[in-house]
């Protein structure tokens, strides 16, 4: 059998993408409620805003100790009112499971929910109008009819 020449290139990409993928971790950070800025603790580096995807490749991450784990470096999350939560460094065995999700609640009982809640239904309408937005190619549909017909 015969492999036309325009597949081995596709096959190649795609190969390459895919060990590419296994030699990264992709965590998500999510707040609750969402909005808050994400920031590595060791760095102080900012990763975004939640719910927002940091990939860390594993080349780049420390050795794996003796039973095979690695360490990932803490976060905090900053919520517009001031709220913060942490989590510290995270020690991960699994290297097999590439995707993992972790959410930092907003503490109890501190001043500003509102205004947190108000910043999470904002970045939400505006998550739908990006997912709109790509689902029609890129090209906002017309709001009113520019030629009076």
């Amino acid at each position: 059998m015969r492999v036309p020449s325009r597949t081995i290139p596709l096959l190649a990409l795609s190969l390459s993408a895919l060990s590419c993928t296994s030699n990264a971790l992709r965590i998500t950070y999510s707040s609750e409620p969402q909005g808050a800025i994400i920031t590595s603790v060791d760095s102080v580096v900012t990763i975004g805003r939640a719910p927002v995807t940091e990939i860390y490749s594993l080349e780049t991450l420390p050795e794996p100790d003796a039973n095979g784990c690695i360490i990932i470096p803490g976060v905090e999350a900053v919520w517009d009112s001031g709220a913060t939560a942490r989590i510290g460094r995270l020690r991960i065995c699994d290297l097999g499971d590439t995707r993992r999700f972790i959410q930092l609640p907003r503490p109890n009982g501190y001043p500003g929910l509102e205004q947190d809640l108000e910043v999470a239904a904002t970045q939400g309408l505006q998550r739908a109008r990006d997912r709109d937005f790509s689902r029609i190619g890129g090209v906002e549909a017309p709001r009113s009819n520019p030629t009076g017909n």
